[in-house]
């Protein structure tokens, strides 16, 4: 049995209005499309970018340093989802929505023109740090921006498969990265790719971008905030409100999102790495096994979209998590297999590998469900942004480093106890959120 959650006059307004759902979620999917193409170009460059912005002569040093690097930009999104949370409870979804995807873009397309080490000297680290922390705060209002327009526009139907495209986007954009820096590699050559050739997938997002802006310039604000404005019911200190009102429920959604970005941390930014500097495969193959693998598994999202509005947010999630940790090890240790074992190996491997990102993906239109339909209209944006934003800090910034330093201490593998324990974090909230029916249940 589908699950029911409260659905607002207003809501219900939007669908009589001839709002088109379809169309703001598609806005939604490619402005994440571009935020994690973003975010995820640079995990995969980050071996390149090493040696050219932290020069060492340990080059594990230059690669922890560089993944601290990325962990900074998951520091700013706090401070982004407070002030486009803001922005967007009270200048409108759309408003912030445009600032959002102009920010992350101009961030990426600077980096692709950074100066290196060689030629500025420790400016170069310092200035890199700077940019992936302007790209994190612009980042800190775009996912759960793009949810919460998705939430006020969905008719009251199909609420997962339309908040299943949130999502989707951003796997699109983690499989389209390492497709683009394989494509580079094959174009230049990895010498050049050292030296200049890093720089073009990070300038691709310009032109990206200006076509995500075109589109979502021609879309309305949400019903449900347009009725706000009008009624003068604007909340003046959303911020202040969302804290002091809804901070439980803000650290429920932050905690589901944790989960949903540790266990991708390992098996999406950290694998990279895992594999190149670990197992010392071929770049090439480890970019274009990424890219197949997870374009094969963001299907998912449409799945799971489905499964949450037919059977519930609950069941989804916990089939999804308790799938995806059965299944780490058994990618870890198949690995290691790939270097010796041939194309069968990396066969098996592959699969395996989609079939743990497929049950990964499996809880996340669960989770954006949740997320978007727990707090008013007035506070909305403030309230997803900084529980979406928290949970990706302390999920998917924090984790391909503590992957790398579990791994360097205590064995290659380690890493996948930190999936491991992220599923088992994600199916207790998820029982404490929902009742035995499937309803929300208030925190």
């Amino acid at each position: 049995m589908s699950e029911t959650l409260p659905t607002s006059p207003a809501i219900t307004q939007i669908a009589a209005a001839g709002q088109r759902p379809r169309q703001v979620a598609i806005a939604g999917l490619l402005g994440t499309f571009i935020e994690f193409y973003d975010f995820t170009s640079y995990g995969f460059l980050v071996v390149y970018l090493a040696p050219l912005f932290f020069p060492a002569r340990n080059p594990t040093t230059g690669i922890l340093a560089t993944l601290g690097v990325f962990g900074a930009g998951y520091l700013a999104r706090p401070l982004g989802a407070l002030f486009f949370g803001r922005l967007g409870d009270r200048r409108g979804r759309r408003f912030a929505l445009l600032a959002t995807i102009i920010g992350m873009g101009t961030a990426t397309t600077v980096l692709g023109v950074l100066p290196t080490y060689a030629t500025i000297g420790v400016t170069a680290p310092i200035a890199l740090t700077l940019v992936r922390m302007v790209q994190g705060f612009c980042a800190g209002g775009e996912i759960s921006g793009a949810s919460t327009f998705v939430a006020e526009s969905d008719g009251g139907r199909n609420r997962g498969r339309l908040q299943a495209l949130i999502p989707l986007g951003s796997s699109l954009g983690v499989a389209i990265a390492p497709a683009v820096v394989g494509l580079a590699v094959v174009l230049v050559g990895t010498h050049t790719m050292g030296t200049w050739g890093w720089r073009l997938p990070l300038l691709l997002s310009a032109v990206m971008t200006l076509l995500v802006v075109i589109y979502r310039v021609r879309i309305d604000d949400s019903t449900e905030f347009r009725s706000i404005a009008e009624a003068e019911t604007i909340e003046r200190s959303p911020v202040r409100v969302a804290i002091l009102g809804h901070w439980r429920m803000i650290l429920a959604t932050a905690a589901l999102n944790l989960v949903g970005t540790m266990i991708l941390g390992v098996l999406v930014n950290y694998m990279s790495v895992y594999l190149i500097t670990v197992l010392h495969l071929p770049a090439k193959t480890v970019y274009w096994l990424s890219a197949i693998c997870l374009l094969l598994g963001s299907s998912t999202f449409l799945a799971g979209g489905w499964l949450t509005d037919r059977f519930g947010r609950r069941a989804t999630a916990f089939v999804g998590w308790a799938l995806c940790a059965a299944l780490i090890f058994p990618v870890l240790y198949g690995m290691a297999a790939i270097g010796s074992g041939g194309v069968w190996a990396l066969l098996g491997v592959g699969v395996l590998y989609v079939l743990a990102l497929t049950f990964s993906y499996l809880p996340m239109p669960a989770i954006f469900v949740t997320m978007s339909q727990s707090f008013p209209t007035q506070v909305r944006f403030t309230c997803t942004s900084l529980g979406y934003n928290i949970g990706a800090v302390l999920g998917g910034g924090v984790t391909p480093y503590l992957a790398a330093q579990l791994s360097d201490s205590f064995g290659t593998r380690a890493a996948g106890w930190l999936a491991v324990a992220a599923a088992i974090v994600g199916i207790l909230v998820m029982a404490r959120l929902t009742t035995k029916s499937g309803k929300a249940q208030q925190v």
